[in-house]
């Protein structure tokens, strides 16, 4: 097989982010006003390989708030997750599945109890083996999740039938999951040969009363040919929605627009959001794409009738391009109804 080299992938690389640059706006100014504030709290949960300290994702999240100027806390919930031994996979799976559904229960007393004793609003991110310790704490909550302000799969690594009662989740909450169908190798190698239905984190959940699937473009533990990366960019991402929703907006602009035609993107995008936007007139829903290369790089695309796409607004802020495309506040209380008219 012809192999590429690394000097070559590197070139390919560097190649994409000077496309990449050459499109992309004049950079936006990350930073809030002396008026805004957010106490909202990100807890994330790793995937396999043993306790993880410091996980990418935390990081790319805490320079996104640091560049921001906000003191959100982050806390990273450290488990002894399973390490994965390739001559016993079978046995390992099957402790790695046991130990989570341990570990939810000292979650939901330890994470959900405290931060809901304490009113303090949060957001639950759980990636691979990571998201069945949340999805078995919630089941935990008895549906009493009156903080809990967003939750978010990262490359689940639970079967796609794997579902939730509607009663545990906050009314009008479903659990956003980000799903990578081409390049996410481990789910569509290891983790198909252990179980006979796909992974939720390559094809998506089957119900959509729980869940919003979303694909993305990102591998599951390590960068991957040419650009493609792993599910730590999407914490960019997740920031910008998660303080929208808070109501803070990060100052900026967005960029210099064309309404252009554009393709599917499932090759260099990683869709994030669907959001009620109000253009000519009439409410519709417009999709948030994260550029796979660039984490801060957004572009907003109108989904037409015919399934053709159009890019209305892009830019390196996201809150620049949501009020550029007259987004629909999520945290008003008019918008359910609104959305249901």
């Amino acid at each position: 097989m012809n192999r590429t080299s690394p000097a070559r992938r590197m070139l390919v690389r560097l190649a994409g982010l000077a496309l990449a640059a050459s499109i992309m706006p004049a950079a936006a100014v990350d930073a809030t006003r002396p008026d805004q504030k957010s106490d909202l709290v990100f807890v994330y949960i790793h995937g396999f390989g043993g306790a993880k300290k410091r996980p990418r994702f935390c990081a790319n999240l805490q320079a996104f708030l640091d560049d921001a100027k906000l003191s959100n806390r982050i806390i990273n919930y450290e488990w002894d997750s399973v390490r994965i031994e390739v001559l016993k996979a079978g046995a390992s799976w099957k402790e790695a599945e046991d130990r989570a559904d341990e570990e939810a229960v000292g979650f939901a007393s330890t994470v959900l109890d405290r931060l809901e004793r304490a009113q303090t609003p949060y957001v639950l991110l759980g990636f691979s083996i990571g998201s069945r310790v949340l999805l078995r704490a919630l089941d935990h909550s008895n549906g009493k999740l009156d903080h809990l302000r967003g939750v978010y799969f990262l490359g689940s690594a639970m079967t796609r039938d794997t579902t939730l009662d509607k009663a545990r989740l906050p009314p009008g909450l479903k659990i956003s999951n980000y799903h990578s169908p081409r390049w996410d190798i481990v789910h569509q190698t290891s983790f198909s040969f252990m179980n006979r239905v796909a992974a939720g984190g390559l094809r998506g959940f089957e119900d959509a009363d729980i869940f919003e699937n979303y694909a993305v473009s990102c591998t599951h533990t390590h960068k991957g040919i040419g650009v493609h990366i792993d599910y730590s960019q999407l914490a960019v991402a997740i920031a910008y929605m998660s303080l929208y929703k808070e109501g803070l907006v990060l100052d900026g602009r967005s960029g210099i627009n064309i309404a252009t035609p554009v393709g599917d993107g499932d090759l260099w995008w990683n869709k994030v959001w669907r959001v009620p936007c109000h253009i000519d007139g009439t409410l519709q829903t417009v999709e948030i794409e994260q550029n796979n290369m660039v984490a801060e790089y957004f572009r907003a695309l109108l989904i037409e009738p015919d399934g053709g796409r159009k890019r209305i607004a892009r830019g390196s802020n996201m809150h620049a391009v949501l009020k550029e495309i007259n987004a629909v506040r999520p945290d008003s209380a008019a918008v359910e109804r609104e959305v249901n008219q």
